[in-house]
């Protein structure tokens, strides 16, 4: 019987190069990095002592100054160290920053790394991906060891390209995360600056903790006259599409109130705007105006709750802007109107947005009525008063905003007033008449530039007018001195030509004064400027 053949033996795969086992396992390593500082430490733990005696990384600046945070530079460096006695990469840094030509063949490996000096080996890698230099690695040998060949070039370079991957990726997600930041500051509303008359308090806090903005949002808007415009508004939805025109609606407020128009006329132009920039969105909003001087609140709404009004003696009401407030703006030509109230001095004024009381489950008279009686304790600090009302909503998904106004007015004694006929004479009048007032509040010393500005726009004044000329100054943080008339063309400041007779008051009104302007009111216009004391 013949014997049956061997059965023959599958052939010995070849042995794998320990360079490739070793590039596979440190490849994967550094795969694992999710942050610069982490990449910069593992390439080095890995170029360490497989491929060098010593290591050093080094992460050069994000690029763009956005994405460089304040107080400094955004850097990395790591170092590994061999055997005592090892070379320091550090000398060497420098030539793995230059991307110059001569810099990037030393850095290939082409000359072997025998530029370091007697007795020592260095090797500079670039750190380079998607074709931008994010940094770059030293490596040194000491006496004992070789020189760098082209292999161990090829490894170093195919480690730091895997590393480069990660700095690069950071870089891009810190500029998305600048513009982001920035886009999102620019959403969300800003502190209300300190006004004279009245005390400020708000809290915003958006549902979207992501975003950390959406569609609601406040507005503090300084008028002429140290009136003051409170704006509270809300748009239908939640996130960046609600943030978005939010912020249209939110600029074309301010818009509006720089025109000095009456609340219900701002509300019906925000709903013509609304319904051109979006078909579909829906907003409500209130818009009040303070006169600190006559202490009296226009208020209008569209659609928006109620805003609660505390006296002084502790009382609390909600205040029924007007009957036609059903309809939010984006739904066409609501009707809106504008109702005024008294503004005693030390009443509180609590606008808000149904983040505030609406809660699932509950029901919004009930929370309206607790928001009532919560904000009937804001005699105390107003901050702490906020405090306490957002408490209420804790644990709501939707966008909340508060804005808190306690009415403090204008003394009497700061605030002087006149009618004077318009003649020739009455110019004169009025400077001696600023003259003795400022005398009166101890600011002899603004008595000439006052003087002279407040002429220019009188004698201007009693040039168009028919009627009564009004004139008003009043002592805040500034001088502020009015003067109105009965014509409703505004004055624009022109260059006057060599031959003109006229034109020059209101480079001299410009000149001597810190601001300036001009706005129509029922039956003429007011001219304004103010000084700083």
């Amino acid at each position: 019987m013949a014997a049956e053949p061997a059965p023959e033996r599958p052939p010995t795969p070849p042995a794998v190069p320990p360079d490739l086992v070793f590039l596979h396992r440190a490849t994967a390593r550094l795969a694992e990095a999710d942050d610069p500082a982490t990449a910069a430490r593992l390439l080095c733990a890995e170029l360490v002592p497989h491929l060098a005696d010593a290591a050093l990384v080094h992460l050069a600046d994000p690029p763009g100054p956005a994405c460089r945070p304040p107080g400094g530079h955004r850097r990395a460096a790591a170092l590994s160290t061999g055997a005592p006695g090892t070379p320091d990469p550090a000398a060497h840094l420098a030539a793995a920053a230059d991307p110059s030509p001569g810099n990037r063949a030393r850095a290939a490996g082409q000359d072997g790394g025998r530029n370091a000096g007697p007795g020592t080996h260095a090797l500079a890698v670039p750190l380079e991906a998607r074709g931008q230099r994010v940094g770059g690695a030293v490596l040194t040998r000491g006496p004992a060891r070789p020189p760098f060949d082209g292999a161990d070039a090829l490894v170093a370079g195919q480690l730091a390209a895997v590393a480069a991957l990660t700095v690069h990726h950071a870089h891009v997600e810190l500029a998305h995360e600048a513009v982001t930041e920035v886009v999102r500051q620019s959403l969300r509303p800003a502190p209300p600056p300190p006004l004279p008359g009245v005390d400020l308090a708000h809290r915003y806090r958006p549902g979207d903790q992501r975003m950390l903005v959406g569609g609601d949002w406040f507005d503090v808007i300084p008028l002429s006259g140290c009136r003051v415009a409170l704006v509270v508004g809300d748009v239908m939805g939640h996130g960046l599409e609600a943030a978005a025109i939010m912020a249209q609606l939110r600029t074309s407020v301010q818009t509006l109130a720089a025109l000095e128009l009456p609340p219900d006329q701002v509300l019906r132009s925000l709903d013509d705007i609304a319904r051109r920039l979006a078909d579909d969105s829906i907003t409500t909003c209130l818009y009040a105006v303070y006169d600190p001087v006559a202490r009296r609140c226009s208020i209008a709404s569209a659609g928006h709750l109620p805003p609660v009004l505390v006296r002084r003696d502790g009382t609390a009401e909600l205040l029924d802007p007007g009957p036609s407030t059903g309809l939010p703006i984006g739904l066409g030509r609501p009707p809106i109107e504008t109702t005024e109230i008294a503004a005693e001095d030390g009443c509180t004024l609590v606008l808000y947005t149904d983040g505030l009381v609406e809660c699932r489950g509950d029901d919004i008279g009930d929370r309206l009525e607790r928001l009532r009686a919560t904000a009937g304790t804001a005699d105390g600090p107003l901050e702490k008063t906020c405090d306490a009302l957002m408490a209420q909503a804790a644990g709501t998904e939707d966008d909340v905003t508060l804005l808190m106004a306690r009415f403090r007015g204008i003394p009497s004694e700061h605030v002087a007033g006149w009618f004077l006929e318009p003649h020739n004479r009455t110019p004169g009048q009025v400077r001696a008449l600023v003259r003795r007032t400022l005398h009166e509040w101890g600011l002899e010393h603004l008595s000439g530039r006052v003087e002279a500005a407040a002429g220019e726009l009188v004698a201007n004044a009693c040039r168009h007018a028919t009627r009564l000329v009004s004139v008003r100054l009043v002592l805040t943080d500034v001088v502020l001195f009015e003067v109105g008339d009965d014509d409703h063309r505004l004055p624009v400041l022109r260059s006057p030509g060599d031959l003109d007779e006229s034109g020059r008051g209101l480079h001299v009104v410009a000149g001597l004064t810190e601001r300036w302007g001009s706005t129509r009111v029922a039956g003429g216009k007011t001219v304004w400027f103010t000084c700083g004391t």
